[in-house]
């Protein structure tokens, strides 16, 4: 079989479009793009992958997600997408047991692989070639960093003369904390690295209902759109708590927004402690000012996490009480404040020994226990997140407070519970907030009721509401 002139002789932009020139020509060992929606970086990274395989004869590659059963609808099917669309079928043969793809005319391969199987990751061989690419695709759900170190491994050794090894990173954008960004985003690019951020408007081949969506998003649910319109770092998508808003214009005026400045708490404000224990995951204390119309300020937190999201520090239950108690000793806001506190049940449980409970009552730190109904829990919050008709919720979050802007707003939907939050994710802040809430429960906001306007037969607009009998009631 020939290979057709038309990869030899091909125009970049004819069959990808614009926005992607670096990334297709760059050669570093890591090429990392985070899109948005519809910014057709998983369809780049497939043509450039077969384009590459077939001008590299000595080449093979390597594709891997976190969970090997969503390769084949994704990553297997976007490759065999590029094959029709390079008008390359007949050099490649895609098999789906196994899940493979191979080029023809040389028996150059594409390995997909898992990570939830690291045996099968680690022991690949080509029987052509070397192993000289990688595709890492939706790597956000890669937690770990270790994780990716060990896909990071598998590249390695000598290749042929004019070759290169590269790893191609793909993904959504996801979490500021995420080791993403702090291992490929905050460093300058560089010749080993390549890091861009895409997003729809370099994808020409929307039609214009596609690009109203994304202008509605952008009018509607702004927060939502800085993720999925504009790639920016975020939870796009099945996010919890989607009232959150963190509006830097408005943090004093207080006015649609719930994260806010600090300001000196009145002294006859009440205060609350939240508390959920953790060790090997992080523990969360929070404290709370309630103001007279009920409202709670989280005000000062303390959060046992490293460095790793979602990764406890491991202190003992008298490190953390020997902590909580020196800060409500020496803080101004809480210093001689009777201090409700209200915290996980589980906190009492005495079947090994002193309870934590117990371990905190020595400190001179007190607790009652929270009430721990899930749902209820998640609905007071989103109660107190949903603004008034003026732009007032009721509840508000001191902007110094970070590890809770950082982690209420990537919670997600679990998948089996669908009104309940996923568990598996950094839900610690959280959980000691349902407690206050639970605490100091509200009532749901009312919906607003829009007046009907009185019957007028000169207007001709269809779409408006009107009372044909209001002129009844002026009288």
């Amino acid at each position: 079989m020939k290979l057709p002139n038309r990869i030899a002789e091909m125009y970049v932009p004819e069959i990808v479009g614009g926005g992607y020139g670096a990334f297709w020509r760059f050669k570093g060992r890591y090429r990392v793009c985070k899109g948005s929606r519809a910014s057709k970086k998983s369809k780049t990274t497939a043509l450039n992958c077969l384009v590459r395989l077939m001008q590299y004869p000595e080449a093979n590659l390597l594709v891997v997600r976190k969970t090997f059963n969503t390769l084949r609808d994704s990553c297997w099917s976007d490759l065999r997408w590029a094959a029709h669309r390079l008008h390359v079928e007949q050099f490649w043969s895609f098999t789906v047991s196994p899940l493979a793809a191979v080029y023809k005319p040389t028996g150059q391969q594409i390995f997909f692989r898992g990570l939830d199987d690291p045996q099968k990751l680690a022991s690949i061989s080509c029987p052509k070639g070397h192993l000289c690419w990688c595709w890492v695709e939706e790597a956000f759900e890669i937690e770990s960093e270790a994780d990716f170190d060990m896909v990071d491994d598998v590249i390695r050794g000598d290749v042929p003369e004019g070759y290169f090894k590269q790893i191609t990173i793909t993904f959504n954008p996801w979490s500021p904390s995420s080791w993403l960004k702090r291992r490929f985003f905050d460093p300058p690019n560089s010749e080993d690295k390549l890091a861009i951020t895409t997003n729809y408007r370099c994808n020409e081949w929307l039609d214009e209902a596609d690009k109203r969506r994304f202008e509605e998003m952008r009018v509607r649910n702004p927060t939502r759109y800085r993720v999925a319109g504009d790639g920016e770092w975020g939870v796009d998508g099945g996010a919890v708590f989607e009232e959150w808003r963190d509006d830097p214009a408005h943090y004093r005026d207080r006015l649609w927004t719930h994260v806010i400045e600090p300001f000196e708490i009145p002294e006859d404000w009440r205060i609350y402690r939240g508390f959920d224990f953790g060790y090997a995951k992080p523990f969360s204390v929070g404290w709370f000012a309630v103001d007279h119309d009920g409202r709670l300020y989280h005000i000062l937190e303390l959060y046992g996490c490293t460095e790793v999201p979602n990764t406890g520090v491991k202190w003992t239950p008298d490190e953390i009480f020997a902590e909580i108690r020196r800060v409500e000793t020496e803080h101004r806001w809480l210093r001689g404040k009777h201090i409700i506190g209200i915290a996980d049940p589980s906190i009492w449980d005495a079947s090994r020994g002193e309870s934590v409970y117990e371990t905190a009552c020595r400190h001179g730190v007190y607790f009652e226990p929270g009430d721990n109904q899930r749902i209820p829990g998640w609905m007071q919050l989103h109660f107190r997140l949903r603004f008034d008709e003026a732009g007032v919720p009721m509840l508000y979050v001191f902007r110094n407070c970070r590890s809770f802007l950082r982690t209420m707003p990537l919670l997600k939907y679990d998948r089996v519970r669908p009104e309940d939050v996923d568990s598996e994710l950094e839900d610690h802040i959280a959980d000691m907030c349902r407690y206050v809430c639970m605490a100091r429960p509200v009532k749901p906001r009312p919906a607003e009721r829009k007046k009907k306007a009185a019957f007028d037969p000169l207007q001709t607009d269809e779409a408006a509401r009107y009372d044909r009998y209001a002129f009844y009631k002026t009288y």
